[in-house]
């Protein structure tokens, strides 16, 4: 017996036609609806946007971070790391 999915509640997003085939598209690629691939890019979007921040921040502090990687590595009384 096939076990029904819950629906999740949606809305209607306007788009232009080419965004929608597009849309379409890798819906049909992935195996997946519509709404899924949206979320899938919204997802992704944030996943970028963090990762730009990260970046941002790497740059901001390179020569704070060389310092530190050009510091000896502390070893133990017994002189392992």
């Amino acid at each position: 017996m096939l076990e029904v999915m819950a629906q999740r509640p949606t809305t209607t997003v306007r788009v232009y036609p080419e965004t929608r085939a597009e849309i379409s598209r890798l819906a049909e690629a992935e195996g997946i609806s519509a709404a899924e691939v949206l979320e899938r890019l919204v997802a992704r979007s944030a996943d970028d946007e963090l990762l730009d921040e990260m970046n941002a921040w790497d740059a901001a502090h390179a020569a704070e971070l060389g310092a530190l990687a050009r510091e000896p590595y502390p070893l133990e009384a017994d002189g392992r790391p």
